[in-house]
């Protein structure tokens, strides 16, 4: 039953040496009249420090310090955000001695910066369609059905459009992203893709996706 559990857990077999890469970039935080954290930034950044942590110093009487990230305040904001962070067990806060906090990000919390992530990536369009196909195939077994599911998920975010449940069609460069998410769910070995110079009957998908 264990074994079951973790075939149909899209996480358990996460590479997160390949996560990793989507934390390499700084968070984009809106700038205002104040700027503030929020649970996505705060995650991605405690990707970015891993093991070690996060170590805050909350100054009394001052709206916050710089160091976290610029131009954002650390004030009584960010006490809450982490408070609410550790109830729902995305990182384990530790009060040090010298009155300074360290945050640290938990396996759960690795999780929710992962699909943070995952949901905000794209593919680009190019403005002049090569006339090609991208066609990717898959057959992930039914015990990894969770994971074929969250793979199929991904691929529509992505924008491809459905030819079948396990074949999927885009006219836009996206092997790159196609590798990654393969390799991040542990599913290389079942999934393909394809550069084709004709589909038949195409007239449906240059509609779609609104290719001249």
């Amino acid at each position: 039953m264990r074994d079951s559990k973790k075939q149909n857990n899209p996480y358990a077999n996460i590479q997160w040496e390949k996560a990793a890469a989507l934390f390499t970039k700084q968070p984009k935080i809106k700038r205002g009249h104040r700027a503030h954290l929020r649970v996505r930034d705060l995650l991605a950044i405690l990707m970015k420090v891993g093991d070690a942590g996060l170590t805050l110093i909350f100054e009394s009487r001052k709206q916050g310090v710089a160091f976290l990230h610029p131009g954002i305040d650390v004030d009584w904001r960010l006490r809450q955000m982490l408070r609410q962070m550790e109830k729902r067990r995305f990182v384990r806060v530790v009060e040090n001695r010298d009155a300074s906090t360290t945050v640290i990000v938990t396996k759960r919390g690795m999780v929710r910066a992962l699909t943070y992530q995952l949901e905000s990536m794209t593919i680009s369009h190019p403005q002049t369609w090569d006339k090609k196909w991208r066609v990717v195939i898959f057959d992930i077994p039914v015990k990894f059905n969770r994971v074929r599911d969250i793979f199929r998920m991904r691929l529509r975010q992505l924008g491809l459009y459905g030819l079948q449940e396990s074949v999927y069609i885009s006219p836009y460069p996206c092997f790159d992203e196609v590798e990654f998410l393969r390799e991040l769910y542990g599913v290389s070995f079942t999934v393909r893709y394809l550069l084709v110079e004709k589909v038949e009957e195409d007239a449906f998908f240059k509609q779609y996706f609104h290719l001249a």
